[in-house]
């Protein structure tokens, strides 16, 4: 068998461990203050925007130059990322925006059609991707008259269809939207290099905030789950170990991607639900061992029992980060930017997590049998005394 650590090597871990758990109770208080604070820049599947999956012949395009191009087309501030290998030309467009029509082209497109066919009784132009403008009028009118107008205005994928059927139904101006008009200014610029979108997503702020929820409910859903089933598995001195130590573990990245603001998305969710399950991994092989050692009776307390246990899952613990480690940093290098933010999130959630099992759940566990033999003492002696 492969030992990083010889056998029999032993080390105080938990002569330090109140001095570690100040620090992480600092680090941890310091990330929530970040997040409520400074705030987490989230992506678009939490804030809404676009995100178009654009396609190019094979062949790197500048990056810089495509970001310029997304801008003049009308997306605000957009991020521009490889997607898959480098030179497969696959790039990812994202952008807070939910569409390309400004308020100036609104009051262009309202001006040139009360110009030329009336006030209308009802004008909305509240779509959120920007894409519709519903119209009604009285009268009926000519649907091919708007679309001379729309493309007069430069909308040259405009549409016109009825949305409600009656004597002064309902108009649907189909302005094109944001796919049409990449789709536009990347062929004037790059022509026949430039094959298309091959995917194309947008995501209302509603939407975007209902998966926020979802997000953080799921975390919390799983952080339940956890107190419950460790709780079964061992006894009440293990279980709110294990649960602040996961919540270390969230914590700390958090903290992280406000300093560096680094985009926070669903993928990101997933790898912080991941971390959840690894670092718990660890926790329950250190607590097993706990288990074991108690049961032979081996240390001279549980403080020593606990130094013991830890000591003789330490070469396993260190295996397993280090090639757990290499592995994601061959996602975080290799990945893409479309992976980016969850291989970061692993980690640092490897590290975090490793530490949170040797210095958090394990001196836990001595902190809850502390208060659980006080109570019991506490309880003994009113016994006692009735």
């Amino acid at each position: 068998m492969m030992y990083l650590i010889k056998p029999g090597f032993y080390v105080n871990l938990m002569g330090q461990a109140k001095k570690v758990a100040v620090i992480a109770g600092i680090l941890v208080l310091a990330s929530w203050l970040l997040v409520f604070t400074k705030g987490l820049n989230f992506g678009i599947d939490f804030a809404g925007g676009t995100e178009a999956l654009v396609q190019f012949k094979q062949g790197q395009v500048d990056v810089a130059e495509l970001r310029k191009i997304a801008e003049e087309t009308g997306l605000d501030t957009p991020e521009v990322v490889n997607y898959g290998l480098s030179d497969d030309g696959s790039y990812l467009i994202r952008s807070r925006s939910h569409g390309v029509l400004t308020e100036d082209a609104k009051v262009k497109i309202k001006s040139a059609i009360v110009a030329e066919m009336g006030e209308p009784s009802l004008w909305d132009d509240s779509d959120e991707t920007g894409e519709e403008i519903r119209v009604q009028y009285k009268e009926n009118k000519d649907k091919e008259k708007f679309v001379e107008i729309l493309k007069n205005l430069g909308f040259n994928e405009a549409a016109v269809s009825t949305q409600s059927e009656g004597t002064n139904p309902v108009l649907l101006l189909n302005l094109g939207g944001v796919k049409a008009q990449i789709n536009k200014d990347l062929k004037a610029k790059y022509g026949e290099k430039y094959i298309g979108i091959v995917r194309l997503e947008s995501v209302g702020s509603a939407v975007g905030q209902q998966l926020r929820n979802q997000g953080i409910l799921a975390v919390l859903y799983a952080m339940i789950a956890i107190l419950v089933y460790v709780g079964l598995r061992f006894d009440l001195r293990y279980a709110p170990g294990a649960v602040v130590a996961l919540f270390h573990d969230v914590s700390l990245p958090l903290g992280v991607f406000c300093i560096f603001n680094v985009q926070f998305d669903l993928t990101v969710v997933a790898a912080l639900l991941a971390i959840v399950g690894y670092s718990l991994n660890d926790t329950i092989v250190i607590y097993d061992r706990i288990r074991e050692m108690l049961k032979l009776g081996e240390g001279k307390d549980l403080a020593d029992t606990i130094n013991r246990s830890l000591c003789q899952t330490l070469t396993r613990t260190a295996i397993t980060s280090i090639t757990t480690f290499l592995a994601v940093i061959a996602l975080f290098v290799w990945g893409g930017g479309s992976l980016h933010g969850f291989s970061l999130t692993m980690l640092l959630g490897i590290v975090f997590g490793t530490f949170s099992s040797l210095y958090i759940a394990s001196p836990a566990v001595l902190v809850m049998d502390g208060i659980l033999k006080k109570r019991h003492d506490a309880a003994k002696a009113a016994a006692e005394h009735a």
